[in-house]
């Protein structure tokens, strides 16, 4: 994306600049195998010139440009490495085939020369094969120790080959032994060149890194033009770096809302729940502009110190921070992403569904992908950092159990969370009483369920607490909401009256529209409990509540009582308590209507007998 930032910036230079800049006439791209000869010449010719020191250093300084230019072409796919590899593998079949003939010929000279041919084109494969895992290997977030790792693989067999020591036996005459010594030392040299080759990689390994060409092809061009409008003479480009850097520093920051407003296009594109709600959108907006705005802020930094630093590179102490700050704003900015949009989801989805959707699932869901992303991101920068992923994974298998010693709280509450989800105990907005909690749930987290009581406080619950104890669930029920009371009225009652009463009540109760009876219609069975009707009992599954019962209860110290219990139809307190107090109001007229009289706690006092003067007191006092 650098690359394509300092492409603009380039485009817009030359485009509203005078004087039309032409890039140079594009490369001959050379094989990299034709390159590989070149300094394995240099080195063979290197042995003549041993007296010459002017000479031997003007060829070292070809072969370390010719060294340097393959390094930087490696990366480059559209140079060709030039070893024909199928050529190659058919070349050696053949000299095996010959290897095989001349040992049972007997021939040791040939069986000699076609080993150092084999020999050399298993090293032509090898480099071959190990250029091919360089370019399949290097990416955007390749770092040095991954080109160290690969070539420490290659120098070990290359360095193994150069061990072995090479004998001509004494029956070969002198035309025989100088050919082969000749064939051995081309091989030699091949063998040297490569090893050589290779040191190189590893000791230049960032300039195999992926590059900036643009900051290589056209930054010079632009400095020099931006410079020929700087009225004061400047040295190495001062000046127009600096102008550079602070258009590219503002280009970009000002480009902040544009490209959040982009990506919110190109991510609604496929979201297409949020595409008409302006309200879900300029949240989303809102969420995502923060990290882009500042991932913006470093990477225009970054690119104006590549300005300022141009044709030298910025300190890689400095750049490894970057990277840093950049996978700490990609998390940021991924999670925004799954907040803002994850949220909207729950939402599309609650309002379409009538009944039975669980949101808290999806939320356990987000809350899981966020801590996966946290975890990745660490996992990256420690990475970015040069700390050996691998080994860190190896030493939290080793420390597992201290580890989770240490943290078995919280994995307890993690799969009580799990749990509660699987066995379905409750939902948000469910009204639960467990032990002294009691309050309607709100959300339902990975290490804790969040309820707020009806004082409206706001209590922070322990999954383990509400999985190992139990539950009560006052929202898990379809109709009936219990009504029980008992009538007292006074022992002076006459025994019709009773019944009549009693009758009464029991016919207001059965002809009551907001009274649960047994003869009410049932609404539609959901599949799920269809298959259960024969296993459970249903009504009591659902949450269908229809008992009536009106009857003299009991001969209570200071009044006969008649228990009424009954179920309203509505489960909402509010109606419930409607339905309850029109039901006491119309008990009360039966009980006038029949002139009969509620009873209240009261004790009747007998005296058999008072002392003399208590008497006449008494009778006084009368």
């Amino acid at each position: 994306m650098k690359n394509i930032i300092l492409a603009l910036v380039f485009v817009f230079c030359c485009g509203f600049l005078p004087n039309t800049l032409k890039a140079n006439e594009g490369p001959d791209f050379v094989d990299l195998y034709v390159m590989l000869n070149q300094i394995e010449h240099i080195n063979s010719t290197l042995d003549a010139y041993k007296n010459n020191p002017q000479k031997a250093q003007a060829y070292n300084q070809q072969k370390t440009t010719l060294m340097r230019e393959l390094t930087l072409k490696i990366n480059d796919s559209k140079e060709k490495i030039g070893i024909d590899i199928v050529q190659n593998n058919q070349m050696q079949e053949k000299i095996k085939l010959d290897i095989e003939k001349n040992t049972h010929m007997n021939d040791t000279y040939s069986l000699a020369l076609n080993k150092i041919s084999l020999d050399s084109l298993i090293l032509d494969q090898q480099m071959y094969d190990l250029l091919q895992k360089l370019r399949k290997n290097l990416g955007f977030f390749s770092q040095k120790e991954d080109i160290t790792n690969i070539l420490s693989d290659a120098l070990m067999r290359f360095d193994e080959r150069l061990d072995v020591k090479f004998l001509i036996p004494d029956n070969f005459n002198s035309s025989q032994k100088q050919n082969l010594q000749h064939q051995f030392n081309s091989y030699r040299t091949k063998l040297e060149t490569y090893v050589e080759v290779l040191n190189y990689f590893q000791k230049h390994s960032e300039d195999m890194l992926p590059k900036n060409e643009i900051m290589n092809i056209g930054m010079e061009k632009i400095l020099q033009k931006i410079d020929d409008y700087i009225p004061i003479n400047t040295h190495n480009f001062i000046l127009a770096k600096i102008v550079l850097s602070l258009l590219t520093l503002l280009v970009l920051l000002a480009c902040r809302k544009i490209v959040a407003r982009i990506v919110l296009k190109v991510v609604d594109f496929f979201v297409k729940f949020t595409r008409h709600n302006e309200e879900i959108q300029s949240k989303i907006r809102n969420d995502i502009t923060t990290p882009i705005s500042w991932f913006l802020l470093f990477w225009s930094i970054d690119i104006s110190l590549d300005i300022l630093y141009y044709p030298s590179i910025v300190s890689p102490k400095l750049q490894v921070w970057f990277g840093v700050v950049y996978i700490v704003l990609f998390a940021w900015f991924v999670i925004s992403l799954l907040k803002g949009y994850g949220g909207a989801f729950i939402s599309s989805i609650a309002q379409k569904s009538s009944d039975g959707f669980r949101k808290e699932v999806i939320n356990l869901i987000l809350k899981i992908i966020y801590f996966i992303v946290v975890v990745f991101a660490l996992l990256a920068i420690l990475k970015h950092l040069g700390f050996n992923i691998s080994t860190i994974v190896a030493s939290l298998g080793i420390g597992g159990l201290a580890v989770a010693l240490a943290v078995k709280d919280l994995l307890a509450n993690f799969f009580a969370s799990v749990m509660l989800l699987f066995d379905n105990s409750f939902s948000q907005g469910d009204w639960i009483v467990c032990a002294d909690i009691e309050g309607t749930v709100v959300e339902i987290g990975l290490r804790r369920t969040t309820v707020r009581t009806f004082d409206n406080a706001l209590l922070f619950v322990p999954n383990s607490e509400l999985a190992n104890k139990a539950i009560r669930n006052w929202n898990r029920r379809k109709v009936g909401r219990r009504i029980k009371m008992n009538i007292g009225l006074t022992y002076d009652s006459p025994r019709e009256k009773l019944e009549k009463c009693v009758a009464q009540i029991r016919e207001l109760l059965a002809n009551n529209p907001y009274i649960s009876k047994s003869t009410d219609e049932r609404g539609a069975i959901e599949y799920q409990a269809a298959f259960k009707k024969d296993i459970v009992s249903i009504d009591d599954y659902l949450g269908y509540k229809n008992t009536l019962m009106v009857f003299i209860d009991e001969f209570a110290p200071s009044s006969i009582n008649i228990l009424i219990y009954c179920f309203s139809k509505t489960v909402a307190w509010a109606e419930f308590l409607k339905v309850k107090e029109e039901i006491m109001l119309e008990i009360m007229k039966i009980v006038e209507s029949n002139n009969l009289n509620f009873a209240f706690p009261s004790q009747s006092l007998y005296v058999e007998s008072l002392p003399l003067g208590e008497k006449n007191g008494i009778k006084n006092l009368s």
